[in-house]
């Protein structure tokens, strides 16, 4: 297999709040745009040349403005916003994904030479808060994704991504996760793979460190 990048996920996630501000707001700013455009093509007037490109330049300028300012101000909410490798895991843990459900071997138990992982961990995957693990994924079938959501509450009917890496047959991917704060995380692919991929669920059971 081929590997690719590292990429080191840091423990954050969107506030919902302000991901339904940004919406709302990108959708005002695209009806007034709408509306302008709109109001111009019932009341045409006459413009020279001239007028007209400098008209046309200036709402470019403030589109890319627009743009500019957004993906400012959201980049930093992405969920792997450290792209390097320097920081050493606790463990590594491999995982296979195929229709439909996720395999993650025990820790530091298992090696893609031997693939498929014939000893996939049973129910939610232990981990100790404060921990970062080493993520190796790779698919055995098709194109899968694996995200790492943490639920908000004890019911879980809120929860952000906190982690995110493509999984590919033929290739391994790695993600570096530091988990500092203890409850339920749930792996989900986020890519359609056909008719069970709803149901390619798994859980990881993040425990307080005993020290």
């Amino acid at each position: 297999m081929n590997a690719s990048n590292v990429i080191l996920a840091g423990d954050v996630g969107m506030n919902a709040m302000f991901l339904a501000f940004i919406f709302i707001l990108a959708v005002a700013i695209t009806a007034v745009g709408f509306g302008a455009v709109m109001w111009s093509t019932k009341h045409p007037r006459e413009n020279s040349e001239h007028s007209l490109s400098k008209y046309e330049a200036h709402w470019l300028i403030i589109i890319v403005i627009i743009f500019a300012a957004f993906t400012i101000i959201t980049i930093g909410y992405l969920p792997y916003p450290y792209a390097h490798t320097n920081i050493k895991p606790n463990y590594v843990v491999d995982v296979q994904g195929q229709q439909f459900a996720w395999c993650l071997a025990p820790q530091n138990t298992s090696t893609f030479d031997t693939m498929p992982i014939s000893n996939c961990y049973p129910g939610a995957y232990p981990i100790q808060a404060g921990d970062t693990i080493l993520f190796n994924v790779t698919s055995l079938d098709v194109n899968h994704d694996f995200g790492v959501y943490k639920c908000s509450n004890t019911a879980c009917t809120t929860a952000a991504i906190v982690a995110q890496v493509q999984v590919m047959p033929g290739f391994y991917n790695s993600i570096m996760y530091q988990f500092t704060t203890p409850g339920i995380y749930y792996v989900r692919c986020l890519e359609f793979c056909g008719f069970g991929h709803y149901v390619m669920i798994t859980q990881l059971n993040v425990t307080a460190s005993a020290s």
